[in-house]
């Protein structure tokens, strides 16, 4: 475990400070292809969260607007100005796809040929979940001719809404292996994020495919069948999906600490008053576990007003990440309103109230924090009052769904915001003023069109400089809606 240690500190490097020298997206690294499957994986799933828990965290929690940019320091402008250089997440690409991806497809490979199903169930659903994140993030991704090192130095990009039929199938053929042919080998302790927990990584396949699902409620491709026939076998996560295996020691740590806090002084992040405030306004105790206050109690800017310091950076709020938190790759609180919605939209709504008031309770739990009750019963902030219409039953569900993964997912947060549109943006007239309560502001850097917000990134630089498939660069690419992106 020290080893995967040392790795794991030199990727977080590599991914935060967008160094120029990396390994290129379609080679194996260091050819690990002898190593058996028991040592790829925690590596692999070291990588996973490292990719997904560092910097692309920090970018949702900004595009979600639960963090801002302190005036006293400068690192995150761009995202606030929603002007993030196409070099920006260079390394990220080639960590997730050099590093995680590909030897997750070396542990699939040699499970398959070993029998090893239950090593094969962990590593599909770990690359499911990658690719699903990647292909939201930018819309086209390389994906079938991915992972074939030296076979392909130039694989074709795949549009998100063909990738993700193929992503349900080979969760569904995994799922099938394991349950035809049992799990093989006990991966056990060498699965660090579950430990080995077979049940529960099954659940976590339902669970993901549920969310994929309403992922494309408002395309064609939307399912009530498979939603229905996922909500009838009711088995779903039961605990959190998360990496915990984090020290108090330099190179151990949740990756935000380790460079937010530790590495660069926690001077950029700072609360965004769009969630502040709502947290302030109906007395959610969960305000606490979300952020720490500032010198005289929880304050906020509004979101990209870092150019006016009428506020002193020490009064501010910053997001509680500590030093041992977990990277969270699905959350029980998450799942309760994934039912929830689902529920409301395909089923009636039956059952829809009880797993909304279970996420919400789920939520403040992971807080430690009490009155959820007094806050979603009868005439509370957030009581839950059914009117037969989806779209107005499903916003309590979506803003819920919104704080409750704030600082844990906050990349997921940005695409759930995207996809429903709750919590809403301002009216575009308003641009350039604080929103209402529960309502998102357009950044007052943002550079932008009048009403247009952050839908995307653009393809890395390093990607399309050496891949002659990679699409071109389009002009504000950050404002171009993905394919799911319909309401």
């Amino acid at each position: 475990m020290k080893n995967i240690f040392k790795v794991l500190f030199l990727s977080l490097i590599l991914v935060s400070t967008s160094c120029n020298e990396y390994l290129d997206v379609n080679t194996d690294p260091n050819n690990p292809s002898d190593a058996s499957i028991d040592l790829m994986l925690p590596g692999a799933q070291s990588s996973m969260m490292v990719t997904f828990g560092g910097d692309y965290n920090t970018l949702g929690g900004f595009w979600t607007q639960f963090y801002t940019q302190s005036p006293d320091a400068g690192q995150y402008e761009d995202y606030d100005e929603y002007n993030v250089p196409t070099d920006k997440f260079d390394g990220h690409w080639q960590e997730a796809y050099a590093g995680g991806l590909n030897d997750l497809e070396i542990i699939r490979d040699k499970a398959l040929q070993s029998g090893d199903n239950g090593y094969y169930l962990i590593a599909t659903l770990m690359q499911a979940y990658a690719f699903q994140m990647l292909a939201d993030l930018y819309n086209e991704i390389p994906f079938s001719e991915a992972l074939q090192g030296s076979d392909n130095y130039n694989p074709k990009f795949d549009e998100g809404k063909d990738i993700y039929p193929a992503l349900l199938a080979r969760i569904d053929e995994a799922v099938a292996l394991v349950n035809s042919g049992g799990i093989g080998e006990d991966p056990g302790s060498s699965d660090i994020i579950l430990g080995g927990d077979i049940d529960e990584w099954i659940r976590f396949a339902n669970t993901l495919k549920l969310k994929m699902y309403l992922r494309m409620a408002y395309t064609s491709s939307a399912d009530a069948a498979k939603v229905n026939a996922l909500l009838t076998e009711d088995n779903f996560i039961t605990r959190d999906i998360a990496f915990a295996d984090f020290g108090a020691e330099q190179g151990k740590r949740n990756p935000y600490y380790e460079i937010q806090v530790s590495r660069l002084g926690d001077v950029n992040c700072r609360a965004s008053l769009s969630l502040l405030q709502m947290l302030l306004d109906v007395g959610d105790n969960r305000i606490d576990g979300i952020y720490d206050p500032g010198s005289g109690g929880h304050n906020a800017k509004i979101q990209g007003d870092f150019a006016n310091r009428d506020i002193p950076n020490g009064e501010l709020s910053r997001p509680s990440i500590g030093p041992t938190d977990p990277v969270y790759f699905m959350m029980v609180a998450e799942k309760h309103f994934l039912v929830a919605e689902a529920l409301v939209r395909y089923a009636g709504g039956s059952g829809a109230k009880a797993a909304y008031e279970a996420g919400i309770e789920r939520s403040f739990a992971m807080h430690g924090a009490s009155g959820a009750a007094a806050l979603y019963g009868v005439s509370g902030a957030y009581e839950y009052v059914p009117t037969g219409n989806v779209e107005t039953d499903i916003e309590p569900i979506m803003t819920q769904k919104w704080i409750a993964l704030a600082n844990f997912m906050n990349l997921e947060a940005f695409f759930e915001r995207n996809r429903t549109q709750y919590p809403p943006f301002q009216a575009a007239a308003d641009q350039g003023t604080a929103g209402d309560i529960g309502e998102l502001t357009y950044s007052f850097a943002s550079v932008l069109s009048a009403g247009k917000s952050p839908r995307r990134l653009p393809v890395p630089d390093r990607e399309v400089q050496r891949n002659t498939n990679a699409p071109a660069q389009i002009a504000q690419a950050i404002g171009v809606k993905v394919w799911w992106d319909q309401k």
